[in-house]
């Protein structure tokens, strides 16, 4: 039989190579563990970047980044074929990511890229809150690794087809409206080549009686049925969805206050061209939207 003291050193022996095996295989785990969890991490990552793809950027470039002929430039596979021709044209220093986080978080001064058959409506806008946007860091580097996991993915989608503009045309059919994205083209606030704000709240309101550009449009599902019935009104419209319609695509029909609201007799302050820069969709979805506000 071992005395005490022998049995204490080949416990405390025993004991020690038991937290040796241990630590070596958390070890030899480690690396796999670290490996899903960073999996995981870019995997959620590439989700929350693909709503905030979807609510901010797919108007302009297409829901699989194809493009929007005359919104925005295809990013897939676009953004990275101009990427390389930067860096073998131009000695381009920078990351892929570096290059495709500063294009979202700082936008384009310009309304071209480097698609030089194409001149778009709006120049590509500051989407970070560092610039001046609306979105927080954590979302800018979603997006990023949302936009490189087109790349990763493989063969780009097939283009959408061009964009069409609805105009002024008040008799064309529109689509079923869609108001959470409607919502989003409200909140997308962007300004012309001139500095010029474009956006819908740039120029309204949602708070009852506060005026910026023009009248505040709280209630305005309630309100347009109101202003259909005025004595004054000499608009087309017979609904209130039709009053929504009538007042974007043709703004002179009706306006609110003329001694506030109207630059000149009978012109409107409301651009005349809105109808110009969006689609049928677009339309559809941004009429949804209003008619929620009740």
């Amino acid at each position: 039989m071992f005395d005490l003291a022998t049995r204490r050193i080949i416990g405390a022996t025993v004991l020690m190579l038991v937290t040796v095996i241990t630590i070596g295989m958390v070890w030899l785990t480690e690396e796999q563990r670290m490996a899903r969890y960073e999996a995981l991490h870019k995997a959620k990552a590439i989700e929350n970047g693909a709503f905030i793809y979807e609510q901010y950027c797919s108007t302009c470039h297409g829901p699989q980044g194809e493009g929007v002929p005359g919104k925005g430039p295809d990013l897939n596979p676009g953004v990275f074929r101009h990427y390389e021709e930067l860096k073998r044209t131009q000695n381009y220093a920078n990351s892929l990511r570096n290059f495709i986080k500063l294009s979202i978080a700082a936008g384009r001064p310009i309304r071209s890229t480097y698609r030089a058959d194409e001149v778009y409506a709006e120049p590509m806008p500051t989407w970070s809150q560092e610039f001046g946007g609306p979105l927080r860091p954590d979302q800018i580097e979603n997006l990023v690794e949302f936009i490189l996991n087109w790349q990763a993915a493989g063969a780009p989608p097939t283009p959408t087809p061009a964009f069409e503009a609805v105009g002024s045309d008040l008799t064309r059919p529109l689509p079923p409206g869609d108001p959470q994205r409607g919502k989003a083209l409200w909140d997308q606030e962007v300004k012309q080549a001139s500095g010029v704000p474009a956006s819908c709240k740039a120029c309204h309101s949602l708070k009852p009686g506060e005026t910026i550009v023009g009248p505040s449009l709280a209630g305005i599902a309630t309100t347009a049925a109101q202003r259909i019935g005025a004595p004054d009104y000499k608009g087309q419209a017979k609904t209130p969805e039709e009053y929504i319609r009538e007042s974007i695509q043709q703004p002179n029909a009706y306006i609110v206050d003329p001694n506030q609201f109207a630059a000149a007799p009978g012109v409107s302050k409301m651009p005349a061209t809105l109808g110009n820069q969006m689609s049928a969709q677009d339309l559809a979805d941004l009429i949804a939207f209003l008619m929620t506000l009740k």
